[in-house]
């Protein structure tokens, strides 16, 4: 990917330059300040990473050059505007999925922070909300362009500016709709993956020391609560404290909860935390780093549940005073899910703070019912 990025960066930065040439020598006053504007913009991500310490991953930076180029050189250069009616309604869409992915990035921190108590479909509103009031912006910076410095970029007017909205609602309608998928039912796909790709790429922007207290707060305020439906303790992954070795049971014990947050209504799994809500710290299990400590955990849980889970789980290590815990967040499933041990499935549900195993007909009887709309 990173010599892909680097030959499309200097191929649109070159063809920028040729625009900018050739607009210089006929006189055409828009095409060259756009392309001056445009060429600046492509060192905008550098910029961004060596100021503010902000990493736009590669794939967005191709998508967001590429976008640049197909407005300009084609568009004004090439008169792809003027000669396919479509060119426009095209970069009109991938400009409202871009802004729609804008508002659903926020919205998305600020729900995955738990600063935002609002359902799926409450957040996949406001992002198309937000992506087709920005489109709506945009067309007002057009129609000032058009009447102070004679451009045409709204050709038709009212019939362009239409035109232009109802494309801004479509792009903005599908990423609240995958947006909504993907928080409802924990289904990756390419939106989903460019977000939490970015997200993850930038801790600085969304996770402030002042928000790492809060989470904090939020986790102590949890622990004192204690063990309910949706909030389970383990002091270890997999060190018995008793004989401080490894035991298997232990570790059985955690992917049973793990097991039984997804096939109920979701939860959450607080590792090295006490019966007795004491922090007792991810340490106890001796691993070598805390990296590891989670690539181990998320490797029993694609041997043992499987792998197409891992997208209904989220892991975060929070410290609390010297140590560390884990925090696993499971999502609903939208089907069964087995717990594979020593050659055989098995099924569990939470029932108030415990874990139960469901057999026969109690577990045809549960699955028809929890599952019968999949």
């Amino acid at each position: 990917m990173g010599n892909i990025r680097f030959y499309t960066i200097m191929f649109v930065r070159f063809m920028l330059v040729l625009a900018f040439v050739g607009a210089y020598f006929n006189d055409r006053p828009l095409v060259l300040f756009v392309s001056i504007l445009a060429f600046v913009v492509t060192f905008l991500p550098k910029i961004l990473h060596k100021k503010l310490g902000v990493k736009i991953p590669a794939d967005f930076e191709i998508m967001i050059i590429l976008f640049i180029y197909g407005t300009l050189f084609f568009g004004e250069v090439r008169g792809f505007y003027a000669r396919f009616w479509w060119w426009d309604v095209l970069l009109n869409l991938g400009a409202s999925i871009a802004l729609g992915l804008v508002g659903l990035t926020i919205l998305y921190v600020l729900y995955k922070d738990e600063k935002l108590d609002a359902s799926p479909l409450v957040i996949s509103i406001f992002t198309f909300t937000f992506a087709v009031a920005a489109g709506t912006i945009w067309e007002f910076f057009e129609f000032s362009l058009d009447t102070f410095l004679n451009t045409d970029l709204q050709q038709t007017l009212v019939k362009d500016t239409m035109i232009d909205l109802i494309t801004n609602a479509v792009g903005a309608l599908f990423v609240a709709i995958t947006g909504y998928i993907y928080l409802k039912e924990g289904k990756r796909n390419l939106l989903s993956k460019l977000i939490v790709n970015f997200v993850e790429k930038n801790p600085i922007l969304f996770r402030s020391e002042r928000n790492a207290d809060e989470r904090v707060d939020k986790i102590k305020r949890m622990i004192a609560k204690g063990e309910t439906e949706k909030v389970e303790f383990k002091a270890t992954l997999r060190t018995n404290l008793h004989t401080n070795n490894f035991d298997k049971k232990i570790e059985h014990a955690s992917l049973k909860t793990v097991a039984a947050f997804l096939n109920s209504e979701g939860g959450t799994l607080l590792i090295g935390v006490s019966d007795k809500g004491e922090v007792t710290g991810i340490e106890k299990d001796n691993f070598q780093t805390n990296d590891k400590f989670t690539l181990h955990l998320a490797n029993l849980i694609k041997n043992h549940i499987g792998r197409e889970m891992v997208s209904f789980i989220h892991f975060e290590l929070i410290k609390i005073s010297e140590v560390h815990l884990l925090r696993v967040d499971c999502k609903p499933s939208d089907k069964e899910v087995f717990l594979r041990s020593e050659g055989e499935e098995e099924f569990f549900v939470r029932s108030g703070p415990s874990t139960v195993q469901l057999r026969g007909s109690s577990l045809i009887d549960y699955a028809n019912r929890r599952f019968k709309k999949n």
